[in-house]
């Protein structure tokens, strides 16, 4: 099994890396999340490769996690960009965010018909050709390339497809989840390559017939970070300031947050709860607040990262959690490299892989399905002084820097994916 390593970072202003003509590699990304959404790992990805090669972008035009594009966005329109070195193409599509089944096929293939389409047109002669699987109907674009031009494909599992329709509440096992887990198995069979977020993501696919000299493993970080102002203390002097930041879904389970909050909020430490962020659920949230009579959580919206991350570096806690699900055993959520990058004191509620990340990190363990659980935990939390709250924010900053850091992981994807194209078969 491949794990990512630290080599040392390569000068911008090295040439190119050349295939057996002599030309820089042509690389094609296909991706259905791209920056300025918040995923930032592909643009982050593209622009490392933009160093080496020539790199170009076929992606929709940007509508996550809204379900509706961003306001200026002409989507039934080719958008032409350079973007940190990448030429990026914005391809139409029907941005849907739903918990319908069917609304979310028909946004994921739309996309995936979309770029089958213009990709072709767009980049018609790629060596390489990455495709971030979120979600896995993307890779469909791929094949054209794949067949016949006989590029190399190289695959990122950042989540487990088709699992996570599962574990986001939109879809129930049944024939089509096995039709769905047929195609995962036969698209991942295709690729040269497949680059997994965790170990437990790797050892699955295997048990599917992958072998291991393809399968590779780069954890998740957060790009840009490191631009971010961190500051290293809490500022609120008048409470308990608990943030959450990230998308608003049924997956975060966030109803135990809020419940929580509602437990605290007549107690003399003065907790407030903050959401920020916007996502399928954000509207079921808010009515359950208002229902409960929870005055102390507050919805912020939409915020972008650096407000998101001053957020949280600033509260006195931070909340991750995802719902019990085992499909979420072999996810480590990019929200727990955010939250530990932010070094606000964590509680969470994760399984598996993650959560052994969590508790390495020195985080809180909290009930997804237990309000009281989390009350007692903010508690607790609230009770240790800013002394040992500090402590707690120094140690998960540590651990971000030791594992999560941006520059060696990504050097290790532009190693991963800047190869010669398969030889003919």
């Amino acid at each position: 099994m491949a794990v990512a390593t630290r080599p040392q970072p390569q000068d911008d202003s090295e040439a190119p890396t050349p295939h057996a003509e002599g030309a820089p590699l042509r690389v094609l990304v296909l991706s259905e999340r791209y920056a300025p959404e918040p995923n930032f790992i592909t643009a982050d990805v593209a622009a490392r490769l933009a160093r080496d090669a020539e790199v170009t972008a076929v992606v929709p035009h940007p509508s996550y996690p809204l379900g509706r594009f961003y306001d200026g966005v002409r989507p039934w329109r080719i958008a032409r960009s350079r973007e940190q070195g990448v030429a990026v193409r914005r391809v139409p599509f029907l941005p849907n965010q739903a918990l319908s089944i069917a609304k979310r096929a028909a946004s994921y293939l739309s996309y995936a018909l979309s770029a089958t389409v213009l990709a072709p047109f767009l980049a018609p002669r790629p060596d390489v050709v990455w495709v971030y699987h979120g979600p896995f109907t993307a890779a469909l674009a791929a094949l054209w390339f794949r067949f016949v031009r006989r590029s190399r494909l190289v695959i990122t599992a950042a989540d487990l497809w088709p699992e996570s329709l599962t574990a986001a509440g939109v879809s129930k096992p049944g024939p089509l989840m096995n039709a769905l887990y047929a195609y995962s198995r036969w698209i991942n069979r295709r690729a040269d390559a497949i680059i997994c977020a965790t170990q437990g993501t790797a050892d699955r696919y295997h048990r599917d017939g992958i072998p291991r000299e393809r399968l590779h493993v780069i954890p998740v970080w957060i790009p840009g970070v490191e631009r971010f102002a961190w500051s290293p203390r809490e500022t609120a002097a008048d409470g308990f300031d608990v943030v959450y930041a990230g998308n608003l879904g049924p997956s975060q389970q966030l109803e135990t947050l809020i419940r929580a909050g509602a437990l605290l909020q007549d107690s003399p430490l003065g907790v407030r709860v903050h959401l920020y962020g916007a996502g399928a659920s954000e509207q079921t949230l808010r009515d359950l607040a208002r229902e409960i009579g929870a005055r102390n959580v507050h919805f912020h919206g939409r915020v972008g990262p650096d407000e998101a991350f001053r957020a949280c570096s600033e509260a006195s806690a931070q909340v991750v959690s995802l719902r019990r699900s085992p499909e979420f055993r072999f996810t480590i959520p990019s929200k727990l490299a955010f939250s530990l990058a932010a070094a606000t004191p964590i509680l969470f509620a994760l399984e598996a892989e993650p959560r052994e990340i969590a508790i390495a990190a020195g985080a809180l363990e909290f009930d997804p399905d237990d309000a009281p659980s989390l009350a007692a935990r903010i508690e607790e939390l609230a009770r240790l002084g800013t002394g040992a709250r500090a402590a707690l924010r120094q140690r998960h900053r540590a651990y971000y820097e030791r594992h999560f850091s941006p520059e060696p992981l990504l050097d290790e994807y532009a190693r991963l994916i800047l190869q010669p194209r398969a030889p003919r078969r």
